[in-house]
């Protein structure tokens, strides 16, 4: 279902100054002066009167259909309302150097990084997801977003093949979450919003930030899902961490707090990249509210209409100028 939108513009307003040039012709006389002492006493030419008028309105249109051809008026951007289903999906991807290591699991000889398994992964979720709006941010020590929220596959896709650098930096969690909810703000409900947050690491959030956040999520009133890459070593999010070493375990840490934020939450822990597509499954399975989003098509120039236009006026003119009288026949 779609409505289709429109408007037109001018590229150049201030040429429409010149329009006043129009008027010109409707000022000028037009025509040749013969010595004659007097016509006052011959009978009107009616004929003669509407081909004057004709001229005048012909050089009228033919000077502002220019000035409109040149002003570069144009037709549309047109936008078209789409309604589908589907979600509003900002990913959340950790840029961080340790994403370029290898997942809990033993690898296999030549295996992906948990960067190169998540990137694959994800391409395929972009692909399967045609109904959903899919944005992204990547994070390292600063947020980056890298494709806004929108139906741009390709986009989307561009993004996520530019992660092939390495990654650098520290897992700044907080700034890269906010930087996704702040991309609702002021954009209405009309879907599902998800943040899918894919990263191997946690941080340690002081109180104000765990408020921030907590505010945020429950304003824009989104869903967080979290694909945690387990590093090898590390620690699981379902296991408490040993007394006195709490602080060397921020996974588990966010985790926790992530459950308080009051909206619907669900971690995943991948271990392999085969765990990454059961929960990239998991997630595409939602159900999720009717999607209404708007597209903006390439504006229609109409330029070349007004020049053709001004042309067939040019033509006419040329065509009356054929039958002026350039002196009086001989008696």
């Amino acid at each position: 279902m779609s409505d289709f939108f429109d408007y037109s513009g001018i590229e150049y307003p201030w040429l429409l100054l010149l329009l006043f040039l129009g008027v010109f012709p409707w000022m000028m006389r037009g025509y040749e002066a013969f010595p004659h002492p007097s016509m006052q006493r011959l009978p009107k030419d009616t004929l003669s009167i509407w081909v004057e008028r004709i001229w005048r309105l012909l050089g009228s249109l033919f000077i502002m259909l220019l000035v409109l051809a040149l002003a570069g008026i144009y037709w549309g951007e047109p936008v078209v309302e789409r309604v589908g289903r589907g979600a509003h999906v900002m990913m959340v991807l950790d840029r961080s150097a340790s994403m370029n290591d290898d997942f809990a699991d033993k690898p296999a000889e030549g295996s992906a990084s948990k960067m190169a398994a998540a990137r694959r992964v994800l391409q395929q979720f972009v692909d399967k997801g045609r109904e959903d709006l899919i944005g992204m941010v990547t994070f390292s020590t600063s947020p980056i977003l890298v494709a806004p929220l929108g139906g741009d596959r390709e986009a989307v896709k561009s993004a996520l093949k530019a992660t092939d650098a390495g990654g650098m930096g520290f897992t700044a969690i907080a700034r890269g979450l906010g930087l996704a909810l702040d991309y609702f703000e002021g954009k209405p409900v009309t879907g599902s919003r998800v943040v899918l947050l894919v990263s191997d690491g946690g941080a340690h959030l002081d109180r104000k930030t765990q408020d921030m956040l907590r505010a945020m999520f429950i304003r824009q009133r989104a869903s967080l899902y979290w694909i945690f890459l387990r590093s090898a070593n590390g620690a699981s999010l379902s296991a408490p961490p040993e007394e006195g070493r709490e602080d060397a375990y921020p996974e588990y840490h966010l985790h926790q707090f992530f459950g308080t934020l009051g909206v619907p939450y669900k971690a995943y822990e991948a271990e392999s990249p085969r765990a990454i597509e059961t929960a990239i499954a998991d997630i595409a399975r939602l159900k999720n509210q009717p999607v209404r989003y708007f597209e903006t098509a390439p504006r229609h120039n109409l330029s070349s209409m007004f020049y053709l236009l001004a042309l067939l006026c040019g033509c006419g003119l040329f065509a009356l100028h054929l039958t002026e009288v350039k002196q009086w026949r001989a008696t």
